[in-house]
């Protein structure tokens, strides 16, 4: 797969025409430029957290020497604006699963997800920042529609999604939370008395206030998947008292891996239409044994 070198170039609006030839279809990419955002120092500064070294630990990378996976759909066109969805894979590959074409193209969706940046990786400095990045480059490239920039993964990348879904609610506006997730209080484990799951930073009081008043999130789970327990406690006992729109999925005989197709849809359409009421205890609609809620 050949390698595209994309400059931030801002394209024209409806009555204009496109500044440059865009890319589309599915292809490597190296970006052009860090945001300010990225930078170690601000991410430390947006979550509050001191670093335990002032060492950067290798994370003062050059977004010339990144790359990363990129799918727009072959009917994107400038006088339409896109949904972006930013994936933070728990390994070394940024690229969508295999026939997830058609979904992108369904719900009008580019993704791009940075390579490198799997649970071996430093978290702010490296993880975070790619996807921050990810997202300052494609606005720049792409008539993208602010209030469906989505963040996503898996397992750690699960984790690190909802990282920076709750502390950059002003970057991204909901994320899907795949066998993974973090929570910013103490939470009581299920069944353990006196355990508690270990909480991420706890997000700056405006940047919480927006998340609950205009964030969407889906924590997605599985039947066997071996993080279900603490998904479902920080989803009971945190994230739907705190924030106004989570949907809490849980697949039949789903293990620690991508959900199937069908359900991330659900994810993804709860995202674009969290006004829709689920009752508690009303079943997802395509598979008995299912769980969804929303607040």
């Amino acid at each position: 797969m050949a390698t595209i070198f994309l400059e931030c170039l801002l394209l024209t609006g409806p009555a204009g025409t496109e500044a440059a030839e865009v890319q589309k279809g599915t292809f490597d990419a190296v970006l052009t430029e860090r945001c300010a955002e990225s930078s170690l120092q601000n991410i430390f500064e947006r979550m509050q957290h001191k670093p335990r070294t002032n060492r950067t630990l290798g994370n003062d990378y050059r977004i010339g020497g990144e790359s990363y996976s990129v799918y727009v759909p072959s009917d994107y066109t400038t006088e339409t604006s896109y949904g972006l969805l930013v994936w933070i894979s728990a390994g070394e590959s940024g690229h969508m699963p295999k026939g997830w074409e058609r979904l992108m193209d369904k719900h009008k969706l580019i993704w791009i997800g940075a390579h490198r940046s799997g649970n071996g990786h430093n978290v702010p400095g490296r993880r975070m920042a790619l996807a921050l990045d990810g997202v300052h480059n494609i606005k720049g490239m792409y008539n993208i529609d602010p209030n469906r920039i989505y963040v996503s993964g898996i397992s750690g990348g699960g984790r690190v999604a909802s990282i920076l879904a709750i502390h950059y609610p002003d970057v991204f506006s909901g994320g899907i939370f795949v066998a993974g997730a973090e929570y910013w209080e103490a939470i009581p484990v299920t069944g353990k008395p006196g355990q508690f799951w270990k909480p991420m930073p706890r997000p700056q009081a405006k940047y919480l206030a927006m998340a609950g008043e205009r964030g969407r999130y889906v924590l997605l789970t599985g039947d066997n998947d071996f993080n279900r327990v603490q998904t479902r406690d920080y989803y009971e006992k945190g994230y739907r008292k705190n924030l106004q729109h989570v949907l809490y999925i849980q697949v039949p005989r789903m293990g620690h891996e991508m959900a199937p197709i069908e359900w991330y849809e659900k994810a993804i359409v709860f995202l674009d239409t969290a006004e829709a009421k689920i009752h508690a205890s009303e079943p997802m609609d395509s598979a008995p044994g299912a769980e969804a809620e929303q607040r």
